[in-house]
């Protein structure tokens, strides 16, 4: 294969990158991966590229541009290749030509690939000429995009000249991300070219991941020529960096080289940082030896973050081992960090065991976390296991034992709602949380079938809990279809929650139609509900149309619903006309609200002009002991001030 065309397959390639993934490919990808070290941390598409570079030959029949485009019913890899072999033949001559073509048709998988493959073959023969085409051609859609196929091929070939060529591009963000593109990608063949390319950019264009990038590349196939590098760097956070990236990479190869190569740097920052990434791949393979060398570390962040890592990744081997290790070496909240990475791994393939553990666990914040992420991982495996653990849990963990049991009763509710419905009745009506668990399936419910989840709160018993459930299925249902929601309100039996789902359509309907919900108020029965619904109706209204909303309310008879709307206007509305919300203030019934209400305007008010609110005071009809603990607080607030 020629050098042009590898440049062209390598380039075009990265454009397939997510697609190649789940194709026959996969099987190749698999046996690359041992040969690309670097793929582990960043991007598995390019084994895939590296397949096709090197097996995927420009062979077979040269189709059409109209052969090209008509052809179907084959996977992305072999349109992918013809779409090569059509490129790679196009003379120097026919190349614009055949982009312009491509422009003025539909995208589809074909023209795309075509596109990609033609610009690469161009950035081979003509990339100055491509350049321009694309910036004086492309449409804003496409520019992105065929700007970065055509610099990435410009830049396997002459990564210098493809640099100086992204002035022409004439966005700086866009510069900027392709000039790390192109270092990235010649960082995989000649890190130490990309190094010295980056160092010839100004100083604030050099990206920092790239520089990352360059010695993590390196590392993975010169380990002592990357080490020695990024030794030499100034002493910066870069220089930090890098040394990290070196050990991480050099570790997936050769973890003792590594090792050895960290434990010699000084003593410092340098140092530590070496040698926890060292330690984070050695954990996997070795977490015995890296507990050893993390125990030995000097206290600190590094030391503590190795920790943490390598409990982890000592539990998936023995979860007994790794928290006995851990109470030996840390305490306070880094074992807690480090028995929560441990137990993260227990409560998935041992949550018997992470049980057993979390119940003798002193500390009583750490064993709450604990139970409520147990009853959550322990529900995705085996849901029986985990609802009869949580139950059993006394009844003096209390929140702790609710949460868990919404985590574990969500997950059941959200697979197969109508069989936790029918545990809920049979087993749960006289557990202390029956109202809430109950609340929260219908909550969830009424999402995916609102037919069936109304059905069901209705069979509830009559209380507390289907009150509040029926709630729950009407908020979610009035928000699709108000109307509906009304209709079905209606037929709820007297005693069974009725008002309140009346209540709940009106409330939720008002920020739709505050107009149409206001004229249901009158058909709610008098006491909470309807003052619940008219302050909600006010609070709605009043963002929409705070004028039509203030001479809603001032129809309203005296009493607590006119009283709940009041407050409504004052707290939406309030700051934007203290004047106003004074005198709404003032008009409240209820003696206790009203002075709290008080309180608060003028305090805001007297910030702002302790004159208007001295005078408005004076004005206001309201008792001589009102008026002057209210001067008082306008004095208070002058002071402050």
């Amino acid at each position: 294969m020629s050098g042009k065309i590898k440049i062209i397959l390598i380039a075009a390639l990265f454009f397939l990158a997510g697609m190649l993934v789940v194709d026959s490919q996969q099987r190749e990808i698999t046996r690359l991966r041992g040969a690309v070290m670097v793929v582990r941390q960043t991007n598995a598409g390019l084994e895939a590229k590296m397949v096709l570079v090197n097996r995927a030959q420009p062979s077979g029949p040269v189709p059409t541009l109209a052969e090209m485009l008509r052809l179907g019913g084959r996977s992305q890899i072999e349109i992918a290749r013809d779409a090569l072999r059509f490129a790679a033949n196009l003379k120097p001559g026919e190349i614009a030509g055949a982009m312009d073509a491509l422009k003025k048709m539909p995208q589809t998988t074909a023209t795309n690939l075509l596109r990609t493959m033609i610009l690469a073959r161009w950035a081979g023969d003509n990339p100055v000429e491509a350049a321009a085409w694309v910036k004086s051609k492309d449409s804003h859609d496409n520019r992105y995009g065929d700007f970065y196929t055509l610099y990435q091929a410009w830049g396997a070939s002459d990564p210098a000249a493809a640099i100086a060529g992204l002035k022409q591009v004439g966005d700086p963000s866009l510069q900027a991300g392709l000039e790390s593109n192109i270092l990235s990608f010649l960082s995989l063949s000649n890190p130490q070219s990309a190094m010295e390319l980056l160092h010839q950019l100004p100083a604030n264009q050099q990206p920092e991941k790239g520089l990352q990038g360059i010695f993590f590349f390196w590392a993975s196939v010169d380990p002592a020529g990357a080490s020695a590098a990024a030794v030499n760097l100034p002493p910066a956070e870069s220089r930090l960096n890098a040394l990290s990236n070196v050990t991480s990479s050099w570790a997936l190869q050769d973890p003792q080289a590594a090792l050895a190569f960290a434990n010699n740097l000084p003593p410092g920052s340098a140092h530590d940082g070496a040698l926890a990434s060292v330690l984070k791949v050695l954990s996997q393979a070795d977490p015995k030896t890296a507990a050893d060398l993390a125990a030995a570390m000097p206290n600190g962040d590094t030391r503590n973050d190795s920790i943490v890592q390598i409990a982890s990744n000592w539990a998936q081997e023995d979860p007994a081992a790794a928290l006995a290790w851990a109470g030996n070496v840390t305490s306070g909240k880094n074992y807690d960090a480090a028995v929560q990475g441990v137990l993260a791994q227990m409560d998935t393939n041992h949550p018997g065991d992470a049980a057993a553990f979390i119940a003798q666990m002193p500390d009583a914040t750490t064993r709450d976390g604990a139970t409520i992420q147990l009853a959550s991982a322990w529900a995705q495996t085996d849901l029986p296991g985990a609802l009869a653990w949580v139950q059993a849990l006394p009844a003096s963990e209390g929140q702790t034992r609710m949460d868990a049991l919404q985590n574990v009763l969500r997950t059941w509710d959200n697979n197969d709602p109508a069989a936790a419905s029918a545990y809920i009745m049979k087993s749960f009506q006289s557990d202390p949380n029956f109202n809430v668990v109950a609340q929260q399936l219908a909550g969830q419910w009424v999402v995916a079938d609102p037919a069936a989840a109304l059905d069901w709160v209705k069979t509830l018993p009559p209380g507390q809990a289907q009150t509040d459930s029926l709630a729950a299925v009407f908020r979610n249902i009035t928000t699709t279809d108000p109307p509906a929601a009304w209709n079905a309100a209606q037929t709820i039996p007297d005693g069974s929650g009725r008002d309140k789902a009346m209540g709940t359509v009106v409330a939720n309907w008002s920020a739709q139609d505050p107009i149409q919900a206001a004229s249901l108020l009158d058909t709610l029965p008098a006491g909470l509900t309807r003052d619940n619904a008219t302050a909600a109706v006010a609070a709605n209204w009043v963002q929409q149309d705070p004028a039509a909303a203030s001479q809603w309310v001032d129809t309203l008879p005296t009493g607590s619903a006119r009283d709940g709307a009041v407050v409504s206007l004052i707290s939406a509305e309030g700051k934007n006309n203290l004047a106003a919300s004074f005198t709404w203030a003032a008009s409240i019934g209820d003696a206790t609200q009203q002075q709290n209400q008080l309180n608060n305007v003028i305090k805001q008010w007297a910030q702002k002009d302790s004159a208007a609110a001295t005078a408005a005071v004076s004005a206001a009809n309201l008792t001589d002991q009102q008026k002057s603990d209210l001067q008082k607080a306008i004095q208070k607030a002058k002071s402050a001030n």
